[in-house]
C-alpha cells in the first residue's frame, strides 16, 4: 500500500467510536439510526481516507465529486475548503434531490411564523400590556 496511510498505523476504532458514539451518539434515536451511523463511519473512516477516496459515494455518474485532499498545512486545507468544496446537495447523502424542498419549505414556515411573532399586535397605546414597538416584540420573543 502506497500513500499516507502507509506511513503509520491510524486508531480507526477509536476514531470511529470518538466520533460515532462520544460525539454524535446523542443524536442517535434507534438502533437503526446507530447501525447506519456506524456503517457509514466504517465505510468513511479507513486508511482510503488518505489516498485521495471518495468523500461522496451515492452520487456516481452525476457530475459531483467531492475527494479527500492529500495532506496539507492547516492554511492550506482552509483554502481548501474555501475554493474546492462542492455546494451542499442531498445527492450527497444518497437521498433524492426533493429532499431539500421539504427542508427549504420548513425553514420558511419556521422564519415566517417568527416574523409574525415579531409584529406588534396593537398600537400599545391604551396602556393594556400590549407590544408598544418592534423593539420590545424582539425582546419579548
Amino acid at each position: 500500500m502506497d500513500g499516507p496511510a502507509a506511513q503509520g498505523k491510524i486508531p480507526w476504532d477509536d476514531l470511529r467510536y470518538l466520533f460515532g458514539d462520544i460525539m454524535y451518539g446523542g443524536h442517535i434515536t434507534d438502533n437503526l439510526d446507530r447501525r447506519f451511523c456506524s456503517t457509514f463511519l466504517e465505510n468513511l473512516m479507513n486508511d482510503t481516507l488518505l489516498d485521495e477516496a471518495e468523500m461522496f459515494p451515492f452520487i456516481e455518474g452525476k457530475n459531483i465529486s467531492f475527494k479527500c485532499p492529500q495532506p496539507l498545512n492547516h492554511e492550506q486545507y482552509n483554502k481548501y475548503m474555501e475554493q474546492e468544496l462542492p455546494p451542499e446537495t442531498p445527492l450527497a447523502f444518497g437521498m433524492h434531490p426533493n429532499a431539500e424542498i421539504d427542508f427549504r419549505t420548513k425553514q420558511c414556515n419556521d422564519l415566517f411564523l417568527g416574523l409574525v411573532e415579531l409584529t406588534p399586535k396593537d398600537s400599545g397605546s391604551s396602556g393594556d400590556g400590549g407590544v408598544a414597538t418592534v423593539d420590545d416584540a424582539v425582546k419579548e420573543f
